[in-house]
């Protein structure tokens, strides 16, 4: 299922991702030495990538954190309407001084995303977008291969996994289609995710080394996993 994302919505969203930073900046400046020590001691971040299985609970799961930690999720159709659209790709690009588009810029570099000239300049637009959020940090990020992209010092990369069956209930569940339907486009999508990191990062999307946590949605409640998360997140990061 597709998500169109309005206008109207995005820039309300990166107007609130933008005050977040801002009230950052401002509680370092104001709180004194102790506080700026305490807010730069990362160099970029904190952040939270979530990667998932189509009709796993990921996106659920996101949403309950950042309800808890008053951060913003950004999921693949909203990195994908800012990469797409200039204004908003600039509000989250003005956050950074030159020497971290320069780093930002090193970042895409190493990376060879294929095809055709226009999906590759897409591409590396929306990645672009991903490593600037990921610096700013305060933000959720859902697919996108954003666990393989950032540094893995500055946030907690999950894996969100759930039974091929009750996953596909899930979907045929939430979209109206038939159990058989489900279960193909389940295929299909695991598919797709699996062939987007190996032609852009070339990296196997089940790489336990990937990931600091993987989330077993089939063993735990969304309860404890979002504790496990959260904690998780709390005591890798300080």
């Amino acid at each position: 299922m597709t998500v169109r994302v309005e206008s109207t919505h995005l820039d309300h969203l990166m107007d609130r991702q933008a005050n977040l930073w801002e009230l950052r900046r401002r509680a370092a400046h104001e709180g004194g030495e102790k506080a700026r020590r305490e807010l730069a001691h990362l160099k970029e971040g904190p952040w939270l990538t979530i990667s998932k299985q189509l009709g796993s609970g990921a996106v659920d799961l996101a949403n309950r954190l950042a309800e808890r930690l008053g951060w913003q999720v950004f999921d693949r159709e909203i990195l994908e309407a800012i990469s797409s659209q200039t204004q908003t790709r600039e509000t989250v690009l003005a956050r950074l001084d030159e020497r971290e588009r320069g780093w930002i810029e090193d970042s895409l570099a190493r990376l060879l995303v294929p095809g055709d000239p226009g999906k590759a300049a897409f591409q590396r637009e929306l990645l672009r977008v991903v490593l600037a959020l990921g610096h700013q940090g305060r933000a959720i990020l859902l697919g996108r291969g954003a666990n393989w992209l950032l540094d893995p010092r500055y946030g907690l990369r999950v894996r969100v996994v759930e039974l091929p069956e009750e996953r596909a209930r899930t979907l045929a569940r939430l979209e109206g289609i038939a159990p058989a339907a489900a279960r193909e486009r389940l295929q299909q999508d695991d598919a797709a995710r699996a062939a987007y990191i190996r032609q852009t990062f070339h990296r196997d999307i089940d790489d336990p080394l990937g990931y600091d946590m993987i989330v077993n949605l089939a063993a735990m409640s969304a309860d404890a996993a979002d504790d496990a998360v959260e904690a998780g997140l709390r005591r890798k990061l300080g």
